[in-house]
């Protein structure tokens, strides 16, 4: 009788007994935890998801990680709330929002400490009040098209902030979903919007091509202090608690997992090699100097990525959504964190 064969016999046998033995409890905790993580598409925020896979850091902590592409934080929230997936990433606000709003969520490992967003215009619009900064400067959006990810996220709330901390109407602008940077920077080129909040790689398309810049870099600290309190711990990972509660060893692996893969990009041994990772996950399409371009952006966008997650910023996030009537009640960090956050 084969091996695997008489295995089989007795593992069904101790399953119709309605026993579960040491042998096979120790077998289904050797098994690798399936951890499928959401990814925007084309964008380098991913790069430490991808850098988990293709290195084998996941691998190493005992986990399976796959990258599912979904293009907006709320969107990502919902398919954790429905089981598409084990583990989101957004702005630390959006999955507040979504937790306030009974989506049962905890975040438990940093992705980029600070924030992400900067305020990119058109080269050709004319910005009258460019030179005296904020709050001056809102006055030249009024009227204009404003890109954001998605109508309710995180970049949409971020306009919000900077048009009522310049004591202007948030709805003096008119709000257009145009997705990540891989649809976004296109409809900035089409003339689809006059401005947008976005991330990379929008930045580094904008400054590398000419085509527009960065009015407000909010990473900085430009703009209402609101938005500046809310750098240490802007972008998170999140779960839902009862993974946490199910799978307490698989959450503290993917931190481990998520630490090292920070550490090895980092070090600038590494580069070439995150920056074939990059290729083979991103592309800048086919623009001028596009190997130039994407390296350019990998060097920049290395060391924004940290592991830990400053409790002060995630009560600043509270406080923010409050000001701006985003929730109703306060969310506190010590239920809304993983107690073993870093």
């Amino acid at each position: 009788m084969p091996s695997n064969w008489r295995v089989g016999l007795v593992w069904a046998g101790l399953l119709l007994a309605g026993s579960l033995t040491p042998v096979l409890a120790q077998a289904q905790s050797s098994a690798r935890q399936l951890v499928r993580i959401q990814v925007y598409p084309g964008t380098i925020l991913n790069l430490p998801q991808w850098v988990m896979v293709e290195r084998g850091f996941c691998t190493a902590h005992n986990l399976q990680c796959e990258t599912v592409a979904i293009p907006s934080g709320p969107v990502g929230l919902q398919a954790l709330a429905a089981g598409s997936i084990e583990v989101t990433y957004a702005s630390t606000d959006v999955t507040m929002q979504s937790a306030a709003r009974g989506n049962d969520v905890v975040v438990f490992a940093g992705h980029s400490p600070n924030n992400i967003y900067e305020l990119s215009v058109r080269a050709d619009l004319p910005l009258p009040h460019r030179e005296a900064g904020y709050p001056a400067m809102m006055k030249d959006l009024v009227g204009k098209r404003l890109g954001v990810t998605a109508r309710g996220a995180a970049t949409e709330i971020q306009v919000r902030a900077l048009m009522i901390g310049a004591q202007l109407d948030p709805d003096s602008v008119t709000y257009v979903a145009v997705g990540s940077p891989a649809t976004s920077y296109p409809a900035m080129l089409a003339n689809q919007i006059d401005a947008a909040v976005m991330f990379q790689p929008f930045r580094t398309l904008c400054e590398t091509q000419k085509t527009c810049s960065v009015a407000l870099d909010f990473a900085k600290g430009e703009g209402p202090p609101e938005l500046k309190a809310l750098n240490g711990g802007f972008e998170t990972f999140a779960t839902r608690r009862d993974f946490v509660q199910r799978y307490p060893a698989a959450t503290d692996n993917f931190i481990l997992a998520l630490r090292e893969a920070i550490a090895w990009m980092q070090k600038p041994e590494n580069f070439d090699e995150v920056l074939a990772i990059t290729k083979k996950n991103l592309s800048l399409g086919d623009i001028p100097n596009a190997e130039d371009t994407l390296k350019t952006l990998v060097r920049n966008q290395i060391p924004n990525f940290g592991v830990a997650i400053d409790r002060s910023s995630v009560k600043a996030f509270s406080d923010f959504l409050l000001k701006f009537k985003l929730i109703e009640a306060p969310i506190d960090p010590a239920r809304f964190v993983y107690e073993r956050a870093p």
